[in-house]
């Protein structure tokens, strides 16, 4: 009996793996992901198997616009926990919503056709990790921003590095941002630069903790500071 034969009786005799929850059949592919690129740069953020479950999530839907719940291809068990990580690191959004865009607004949602969305820019950190074997932001940040601005992109740049030096916790107040917008002298209106920075996955604006405070908020992408060379 061939390899591929005992591989094929032993699915549907539903062997598993416990380490990375795949049947017999997909484990000859999981020995393969972890020697990819993502799986061992995603080892600098994660525990193994949390790296290896959130590289296999984000290969298997990374040019889907949109991924149902029942297509994320994680045994049971360990699917729902790995979908709470992957939207507390914002690199998953669930579609369904409280009230607006806002990610502190969404609402996991764990039905069968319950919808998520991989943000642009966290598809194009995925994609330089994959072809370099490293997180680039200025890399991901200028292929995202290059389908949406045509001018020179530096001072784009130059201002989002601004503001990630300035947030705490991932968090900044953006009456700040029209000092930093001066500083590094973009063409263009503050607001429609935000909503660029917004669409893209970039950041996201947090109205719950706007409202407490009467002050207005957002928060950075997690996957922005995963370059740690782009802010020194």
């Amino acid at each position: 009996m061939g390899v591929r034969c005992i591989f094929e009786m032993a699915y549907r005799n539903n062997t598993v793996y416990p380490q990375c929850g795949c049947k017999t059949l997909k484990h000859y592919r999981c020995k393969v992901m972890r020697k990819s690129n993502l799986f061992n740069a995603l080892l600098n953020f994660f525990s193994e198997t949390d790296a290896f479950l959130l590289a296999k999530l984000l290969k298997d839907n990374l040019y889907k616009e949109t991924i149902r719940y029942q297509e994320i291809d994680i045994v049971e068990s360990q699917k729902k926990d790995l979908i709470l990580m992957a939207f507390e690191e914002r690199v998953l959004i669930p579609v369904k919503s409280r009230s607006g865009p806002a990610w502190e607004d969404k609402i996991l949602d764990f039905r069968k056709d319950g919808h998520y969305f991989i943000p642009s820019f966290v598809k194009a950190m995925v994609n330089t990790i994959c072809e370099t074997g490293k997180p680039s932001c200025d890399t991901a940040v200028r292929k995202t921003l290059t389908h949406v601005i045509q001018e020179d992109l530096s001072g784009f740049i130059k201002l989002l590095q601004t503001i990630m030096k300035h947030a705490y916790n991932y968090v900044f107040e953006t009456g700040l941002l029209n000092i930093f917008f001066k500083e590094t002298v973009v063409d263009g209106d503050l607001h429609d630069i935000i909503d660029i920075f917004v669409i893209c996955g970039m950041i996201s604006p947090c109205p719950q903790k706007s409202l407490m405070t009467g002050l207005s908020w957002y928060e950075i992408n997690p996957t922005l500071y995963w370059d740690k060379t782009f802010l020194s």
